[in-house]
């Protein structure tokens, strides 16, 4: 079965999507192979003392979250693999002249994404200058974590990565809270819900593991709203800029260099300074309209997940399990997720 699905997914496949999968298949089994059991890995004196601290933090909190939603443990983060590079993929999206909006690319069966990850910075790389050079512009970005979804029927399980280790543990914790809410409830491509769920849920979650004093929480709290209020101003931004484009016939590109130079950095700046930030990020990076479709792609719907969920009046625990159910009954073809969910809450 396993093999007339692939002989199908490469018939219906062009050659640049053939080739990409390949990559993402032999990027994928390098990840399982040399992999290092993790009792193993704690008892070898040639493992920094600081990385076994890592893993046991990690293994604490993958104990925790199936104890919390009362869910059976998987075998996912049984094993560390040690990455040749700092990062364990490359994402890469483009978007055109006119759109802030990522330009999605399709596969049969696993549907459409709005972004393309690659294992190899080299691999990147080339498809961002493919981009460039088909009139596109780009954003690439290193990802530390990512899902496979550890789904029993996919032939691959996740690994502890050593490209965990770079968080604290307070990050590292809520880092997997969030790979781990993945492999729980996933609604089809929309990329945009999942990765804001995830994110919303392992940030709760993350504060109760804690079990912060009212002082600290009220820090957490706030730096995170401080956080979340400069990307949600960002991406209010980058709307004013879609508007420019869209009363514009030409001259995108100087339409936007114009925006970025003229109100987006001095606005920024002093939204930065408002803020509190002693360092404002969002001015050392560069800016393209696919870097705020990136931003807008993973900021997009946290807000209205944040006000279903209090609508709700469930708790953490019971608004998880009610999801689990409630994605088994979807159907994409009816509604959008977010409204299912308001219907059904």
């Amino acid at each position: 079965m396993k093999l007339l699905i692939l002989m199908g997914l490469f018939i219906f496949t062009s050659c640049a999507k053939v080739s990409y999968i390949f990559q993402q298949g032999v990027g994928q089994v390098a990840l399982e192979y040399n992999d290092i059991d993790n009792e193993d890995f704690l008892l070898d004196p040639n493992q920094s003392d600081e990385h076994k601290e890592k893993v046991r933090v990690i293994l604490k909190a993958k104990k925790f979250f199936y104890s919390y939603f009362k869910l059976k443990e998987t075998s996912i983060y049984d094993e560390v693999k040690i990455l040749d590079q700092p990062a364990v993929t490359y994402l890469v999206i483009h978007a055109n002249d006119k759109k802030i909006k990522p330009i999605k690319t399709s596969f049969p069966i696993v549907g459409s994404f709005p972004y393309l990850g690659f294992f190899k910075k080299s691999d990147a790389d080339k498809y961002v200058n493919e981009k460039k050079q088909e009139g596109f512009q780009t954003f690439i970005r290193p990802v530390y974590a990512y899902s496979t979804l550890n789904h029993p029927l996919w032939p691959f399980h996740d690994n502890i990565l050593s490209s965990f280790f770079s968080y604290n543990e307070r990050s590292l914790t809520e880092l997997i809270f969030h790979e781990l809410v993945h492999t729980i409830v996933f609604v089809g491509d929309n990329i945009q819900f999942n990765e804001n769920l995830a994110q919303f849920i392992s940030e709760k979650l993350t504060v109760n593991y804690f079990k912060n004093s009212d002082e600290q929480l009220l820090k957490i709290k706030a730096r995170q709203e401080k956080n979340r209020e400069l990307n949600r101003y960002i991406v209010s931004l980058s709307k004013e800029l879609q508007k420019l484009y869209d009363k514009a016939d030409g001259n995108y590109l100087e339409i936007q260099k114009d925006f970025l130079t003229k109100k987006f950095m001095p606005k920024v700046k002093r939204e930065c300074r408002r803020l509190g930030f002693k360092q404002c990020w969002p001015l050392k990076q560069y800016w393209n309209n696919a870097r705020f479709a990136a931003l807008g792609t993973y900021e997009g719907k946290r807000d209205l997940l944040g006000d279903i969920y209090h609508q709700s009046n469930l708790s953490l625990k019971e608004f998880v399990i009610k999801l689990i159910e409630l994605e088994k009954k979807y159907d994409q073809d009816k509604m959008s997720f977010t409204q299912f969910l308001k219907k059904e809450l």
